[in-house]
């Protein structure tokens, strides 16, 4: 049985890429990164590899391979960067919602919310083909799993706080993490979109927050509770 760590070590788990200090370094690897996504586009994840990127860009293997020993580690990296762009969208729709309706009730505010951010998430998607690609095609590696964990709990901690602030936190359990888990949920919506249509249409936008609702008033009503069994 595999044993997978808490997102309380998550952050011990992961680890950064080494970045350039020196300027020119820091502008080849800005070059190289450019050129990756333009190859994304062009010939795809599969085609893609170092000595491609490396000829495109102009940019030599040897100073690629010394910040990412392989090209995971640069897909990984470019996903993180937009995941990071979706989480800070994420907590200025989080907040613009709750600033904007002081008076919804519970309820009115929950649904107020899972819709702006469901449609926040999607016309993000739908305006980053790179963002799609890499994010909702899923992580390459356990280790880039685990560091989408940490972009996620930045989401799902930043919702938790306005929760918070209108006294309704207490029915989205921490443990395990609902939130993350909801977007999780939400982000396989999307890829069922986009890898149908090549787009998030609105009858994806509406099933993805029929699906979000109804997992929230679950967890609100502690309804669809089985009976826990042993696992073998």
């Amino acid at each position: 049985m595999i044993k997978i760590p808490s997102t309380s070590v998550l952050k011990k788990v992961t680890k950064k890429v080494n970045k350039p200090k020196q300027e020119r370094s820091q502008k080849r690897m800005e070059t190289m990164l450019e050129t990756t996504e333009k190859l994304l586009l062009s010939i795809g994840i599969e085609k893609i590899s170092i000595p491609e990127i490396a000829n495109a860009s102009g940019v030599p293997r040897t100073s690629i391979y010394q910040f990412f020993p392989t090209k995971y580690d640069i897909l990984r990296h470019i996903a993180l960067a937009h995941l990071n762009d979706l989480v800070k969208q994420l907590g200025q729709t989080a907040v613009r919602v709750l600033t904007e309706n002081p008076k919804a009730s519970i309820d009115e505010y929950g649904r107020l919310l899972t819709e702006s951010m469901i449609r926040a998430t999607a016309k993000f998607f739908n305006e980053s083909e790179i963002a799609s690609l890499l994010i909702l095609s899923g992580p390459f590696t356990r280790q880039a799993y685990l560091e989408y964990q940490i972009e996620l709990k930045k989401v799902s901690e930043g919702v938790r706080k306005a929760l918070e602030m209108i006294k309704v936190d207490n029915y989205v359990p921490q443990q395990p993490d609902t939130l993350t888990i909801l977007m999780e949920l939400i982000f396989t919506c999307m890829k069922h979109g986009y890898y149908n249509e090549s787009y998030i249409s609105e009858a994806i936008i509406q099933e993805a927050y029929r699906m979000a609702v109804a997992y929230l008033t679950a967890l609100k009503n502690r309804s669809f509770n089985f009976i826990p069994t042993t696992v073998q």
